[in-house]
């Protein structure tokens, strides 16, 4: 079944005053580079009621939700009595490393048992499938791999949004202690690493945006 995350309007009751807060500031930062830079002409429409904001916040969500929902089968498993459910994926960043591509990601997903939304980070990598499954029937799906799928605890203004190969405009905030998650948890060395022109990420707006 297609996954259908709602709308903003939808969300904005169940969400804590800590990500309400946070949405809006990242909303005045937006209208304030907008007006900057358009200083002769008409505000936008609101996001909500822009067609082409809602296919690119379709496309985001369809890309990422995968990722989400390895993270979260991962976690429900090692949490049982505690498991979440899926609400909407925030952001990504990919970097290839060791030879395959790995995800961070932010995601919200609300919890079975209280009906609370909280705020996610998930390490995701994908190595490929063994050479026994090249059948000619099908086209292999690469391995899943969830390194970290942790809840990001409130107040979230304590958590970095720079780390490695993530940037601070992505704003996916980061578990603290590197050594939480594998692929950046040494900054210089990492870096060293990577190629030039390697971290890659489709999206480069913030969730509601269609950007």
């Amino acid at each position: 079944m297609e996954f259908v995350p709602p709308a903003l309007e939808e969300l904005l009751p169940d969400l804590s005053r800590d990500e309400q807060l946070r949405l809006q500031k990242q909303s005045h930062e937006r209208e304030r580079i907008w007006k900057r830079t358009n200083k002769n002409k008409s505000p936008p429409l609101p996001p909500t009621f822009s067609e082409r904001c809602m296919h690119i916040c379709r496309q985001r969500d369809s890309f990422m939700v995968p990722h989400v929902h390895y993270a979260l089968r991962h976690y429900n498993a090692r949490h049982p009595g505690g498991e979440f459910d899926a609400v909407k994926p925030l952001m990504y960043c990919s970097v290839p490393f060791r030879g395959h591509p790995w995800f961070h990601v932010n995601f919200w997903a609300r919890s079975r048992r209280t009906n609370k939304i909280s705020r996610f980070f998930a390490e995701v990598h994908y190595r490929p499938p063994p050479l026994s499954s090249f059948d000619g029937s099908a086209i292999p799906v690469p391995i899943p791999t969830v390194e970290l799928c942790t809840i990001l605890e409130e107040p979230l203004s304590q958590y970095r949004s720079s780390y490695a190969f993530c940037t601070s405009s992505l704003d996916i905030l980061h578990p603290k202690g590197s050594r939480k998650f594998v692929c950046g948890n040494d900054k210089h060395r990492i870096e060293q690493r990577l190629p030039r022109g390697s971290i890659t990420t489709l999206f480069h707006g913030m969730p509601f945006t269609g950007s």
